[in-house]
């Protein structure tokens, strides 16, 4: 199985972004895949939170395209991370 490189965008006091930790946290064990999570702190990096065009945050990128804004249901983002999982595995 290919690594998947989550980029989870966060800022101090954000509401929702604990919640977000904590389901990838659960998806990444309960998927057992090679799934690599970084915290980018958007009033840090600036920049990349720019690339992304996120305006809000949570927000959360997939192997580099930014899939969610907002707290995701767990069901949409365990789909997102499976279907990425079959994409690095077909190429």
């Amino acid at each position: 199985m290919q690594e998947i490189y989550v980029e989870d965008f966060i800022s101090p006091g954000c509401v929702g972004c604990p919640a977000v930790k904590e389901m990838l946290k659960s998806l990444s064990e309960e998927l057992g895949g090679d799934i690599t999570v970084e915290e980018v702190d958007i009033t840090v990096d600036t920049t990349r939170a720019a690339q992304y065009g996120v305006m809000s945050v949570p927000a959360i990128a997939i192997n580099g395209e930014l899939k969610f804004m907002g707290v995701p249901k767990k069901e949409e983002l365990k789909k997102a991370l499976i279907d990425e999982f079959e994409i690095n595995r077909s190429n």
